[in-house]
């Protein structure tokens, strides 16, 4: 099995094309500037920190790693739960490797090992640039970042471990196809109450020149985690800490700990997944194969269908679609995602220590650059993959009186009203709260519903150029090579938008604030580029999109 995998790798990387290299130009560029700015982030964090009076800071930054190590295990629980489900039970190729003669213990491993890395990979890609930031400003010895590595080891397989035991333990007994969605359910929530956790925490009192000595103490108490000692979490903060402090033999009883239980887990998980694994298999596909029960979610949803103002064939592709994204728990799920961002984000704006209407008033513009890539990341995530998500029954819409107009402008017109009113209520209660002129307010409404017409636009377009209907994983779509395309398009559009409005803004600042009249006959013309661009970046990828449809052979 792993010289399959090994094989499919060696294809995939040894015979380049130019779309591949292009891709793969693309990730290391930006992965490296993520990189680096993750570095150069948490360490002016613990410079800073290590600053503070009292030695306080030495307490704090060991407390930041126990949070974060924290954090880290309780999303490798989470998702290797979610992973583990769709990698053992959902696999299309399930069926086949279950047809060969291939022992069902070879089977569970490699399952094991591609949840471990999907889970896994990410953290590491994250978290290393902490701790080396962590051990690079107290001086560590290169003995640190192998000490490093080998504790990152089990700290990440203890977590998987009980993920991926626990649902092997519940589709044992409990099979249901209903359990990706609960589950999807339980770790979005987790996510969005750990967004809104961390940002009430209001970190930027320390900003201030004025924090008393009180207020630091205060704020160390409430960000300090549960001291359990027996968390995978406090063993490894605890190990890291103690090696850099020069406690070799401590840290290396911490690592004892954490290989210990990586050992005792790992012979429970060999033990029970070779009982479980096979039989929950089974019943799960028993399940999911079994017909299903009709409800009246369908009626109710064609009575409030009817009431639209729109052709039958729009109406029957809007169901189409509002079926597809209600049965993927992976997309409806991230609606809490977005509740807790929206609420962080207004709330950012409320503690914004803004005291000069001027300054007001710049913000106010730059919110709609910051509106505009907060509605990127769900375009790409939503509108984007809306093509995709047809999957392999795509033929189905070729085989049916639509044609691909229609099609694409049946998806524009089901994202494009919602992600206008969350557009819109962001920058009217966000400029409500700045306490902006008339002027600013009106050229910041119109100027979100222009962004939102052309992302939305290029989303749909060049989701139905660049298509992955082959996808195993949702998650697969935006990351791919057309999801970074549109990625680095929409950013780009969204920084001409203001680069355009800044002239404008700059005449109308001047009149108001300075008394200062610079002219401003060409404000017309900046809003009129605006205006162009919009019209070119929405129509023209739908017009490439429904000819890249027309073409394409099923």
């Amino acid at each position: 099995m792993i010289q399959v995998r090994g094989r499919f790798l060696k294809n995939h990387f040894g015979r380049p094309t130019a779309d591949k290299i292009m891709r793969w130009s693309l990730i290391l560029g930006l992965g490296t500037l993520f990189l680096i700015g993750d570095y150069i982030f948490f360490f002016r964090i613990i410079q800073y920190l290590d600053g503070l009076p009292f030695r306080i800071g030495e307490e704090l930054i060991v407390q930041l790693l126990n949070v974060i190590f924290l954090t880290f295990f309780a999303m490798l629980l989470f998702s290797s739960i979610i992973a583990s489900l769709t990698i053992f039970y959902g696999s299309s190729d399930s069926e086949f490797l279950h047809s060969l003669p291939i022992s069902k213990g070879s089977i569970i491993d490699m399952r094991f090992a591609q949840t471990v890395f999907n889970c896994s990979w990410v953290i590491l890609v994250f978290a290393l640039p902490i701790f080396i930031a962590y051990g690079f400003y107290f001086g560590a010895s290169g003995g640190y970042y192998l000490y490093l590595l080998g504790a990152f080891f089990p700290f990440i397989l203890i977590p998987c471990i009980f993920g991926i035991l626990g649902i092997m333990i519940l589709m044992r007994y409990f099979p249901t196809d209903k359990a990706h969605q609960i589950l999807s359910f339980m770790g979005l929530f987790f996510f969005a109450g750990l967004i809104m956790f961390l940002r009430f925490l209001s970190p930027e009192k320390f900003f201030d020149k004025q924090v008393s000595d009180e207020m630091i103490i205060a704020f160390v108490e409430s960000l300090q985690a549960p001291e359990f000692g027996f968390l995978p979490s406090s063993w490894i903060t605890r190990g890291i800490s103690q090696w850099v402090a020069g406690n070799v033999t401590e840290a290396l009883i911490q690592l004892a700990y954490l290989y210990g239980a990586v050992l005792v887990f790992g012979g429970i998980f060999w033990w029970v997944s070779r009982k479980t694994y096979f039989i929950g298999w089974r019943l799960f596909q028993e399940v999911r194969s079994s017909p299903k029960k009709k409800n009246g979610k369908q009626k109710s949803r064609r009575r409030w269908l009817d009431f639209l103002p729109i052709s039958p064939t729009r109406k029957a592709m809007l169901d189409k679609d509002l079926k597809i994204f209600c049965r993927d728990p992976a997309l409806w799920s991230q609606l809490f995602i977005l509740i807790a961002l929206v609420v962080v984000y207004i709330f950012n704006i409320m503690n914004l220590p803004l005291n000069n209407i001027v300054l007001k008033n710049v913000v106010s513009v730059l919110n709609i650059g910051l509106v505009g890539f907060v509605l990127s990341a769900l375009i790409a995530r939503f509108v984007f993959s809306s093509t995709s998500m047809e999957g392999q029954k795509m033929w189905t819409i070729y085989t049916s009186p639509v044609d691909m107009k229609s099609f694409l402008m049946g998806k524009f017109w089901m994202y494009f009203p919602p992600l206008l009113v969350i557009a819109e209520f962001l920058v009217v209660v966000s400029n409500y709260l700045l306490q902006v002129d008339p002027y600013v307010m009106k050229v910041s409404i119109v100027g979100v519903f222009l962004l939102t017409t052309g992302l939305v636009g290029m989303g749909v377009g060049m989701g139905a150029m660049y298509p992955m209907f082959d996808y195993e994983n949702i998650s697969e779509i935006p990351t791919g090579t057309g999801g970074i395309l549109f990625m680095i398009s929409s950013l780009l559009y969204v920084g001409l938008v203001l680069i355009l409005s800044a002239r404008p803004m700059v005449v109308h600042f001047n009149e108001k604030f300075l008394a200062n009249f610079i002219g401003g006959v060409e404000v017309p013309v900046f809003y009129g580029l605006i205006i162009l661009l919009t019209a070119l970046v929405t129509f023209e990828p739908l017009r490439r999109g429904i000819r890249s449809l027309q073409e394409r052979d099923f």
